[in-house]
């Protein structure tokens, strides 16, 4: 039974990575040159907190 479990596990792990290469298409070639990421508001969000903790964070390393 456990060989079972184990042989089981292993083709629907391999199954997965196989489904999610097939799935993976590459974008056409060509386009514009400027096209990049957009920063949108979520990454704005993220970027603000990490420099809002690392301001507390040096505030709060300071010897008083």
């Amino acid at each position: 039974m456990k060989k079972l479990f184990i042989l089981f596990s292993f083709f629907l792990i391999q199954f997965s990575l196989f489904v999610s290469e097939v799935m993976a298409q590459t974008p056409p070639p060509g386009g514009s040159n400027n096209a990049g990421a957009p920063l949108d508001g979520f990454t704005t969000l993220l970027l603000a907190a990490g420099v809002g903790y690392g301001v507390k964070r040096m505030r709060d390393s300071k010897p008083q």
